[in-house]
Formats: C-alpha cells, structure tokens, sequence
C-alpha cells in the first residue's frame, strides 16, 4: 500500500510522466513496482467520479480565449466551487490545443472568489497572480479575492492587458 501510495504520487506530480521526468522519476517508478506497487490500483484511486466531471464541464463550457492563446473560464454566478474543482478545471483548459496558459475563476465555499492559473511554461502565471494579491510558480499558481466573479475576472484581463501592453506577452 505504501509502495502504491508513493507510486500515485509520483503519477500526480508528473502528470502520468509527462512532465518534469528523467531517469531517476522512472528508476523510483521501477523500484516502487518491483516492491509491491500496484500500477492498477493507483489508476482506480485517480478516477473521477461523473459528478466532478459534469461540475468542471459546466464551468468549462463558459470558457474564454484571449490573445489567441489564454482561456478564462468563469462559473455561473449560482455555483459555488471547492478549490481542489477550481484547481481541475485550470488544469484540463491547459490540455486544449494552443493553449498556454489557464485560468479558472469561481466563487469558493467560503465566499471569496479564486482563481486557479496553470501554465504550459511559457506564460508565468506566479507573476499574473501575484498581481492579484495570490502567488505560485512559473506554471502553477492561484489566489482568493472579495469581490463578484465579473469584477475578479475584470481585474484578471486587466492585469493580462497591461502585462501585454508593457511586456508583449501573448504575441
């Protein structure tokens, strides 16, 4: 169970090993498998369950390109979202063709607004967020702000324009 349990962590951070491995992301693989990882397993602990998947695509299909490259994604006013769901739904826009960069805007549980970014590398989306008052990394960052969902997604695509006016970003 452990072996397994390491197993699906490294399926997670490395998006099934596509991204940020080499050979010792594959050694530590092998050795987990040699010792009692059950590769079946972590695929059932990483399946989504339908009324996820129905939740991001109803947020989803509200979705936005900007600057040919960026998506915006922003939920009806009536849906309140968890992190993680805000999180996902950034995270799936980023695997559309030509895109960037991703941003999923909903109201939380707790009444702030968030923000999830994601990043192919390109864009940094630590510095997009940071600018919102939230932070990150390079291909991976988020924040919370009061506020309605039209004024947090405002202030995004204004933060996007004056980076593309002063830096050209998005060309």
């Amino acid at each position: 169970l452990e072996a397994t349990s390491l197993l699906a962590g490294i399926v997670v951070d490395t998006k099934s090993f596509t991204l940020q491995t080499g050979a010792r992301t594959f050694e530590a693989a092998s050795y987990l498998r040699r010792n009692g990882a059950d590769s079946a397993m972590v695929q059932r602990l990483l399946k989504e369950d339908l009324t996820s998947f129905m939740k991001k695509a109803e947020i989803m299909k509200h979705t936005e390109i900007i600057y040919d490259h960026i998506a915006v994604a922003v939920a009806g006013a009536s849906q309140k979202c968890s992190q993680l769901l805000i999180a996902q739904v950034a995270d799936t826009l980023l695997n559309m063709t030509d895109i960037m960069a991703s941003f999923a805007i909903c109201e939380r549980q707790d009444g702030l607004i968030g923000i999830s970014a994601r990043s192919s590398g390109q864009i940094n989306v630590q510095i997009i967020m940071e600018k919102l008052g939230g932070g990150g990394h390079l291909t991976n960052a988020a924040t919370q702000i009061e506020g309605t969902l039209a004024a947090a997604e405002e202030k995004l695509k204004q933060v996007l324009k004056q980076m593309d006016e002063e830096e050209g970003l998005f060309e």
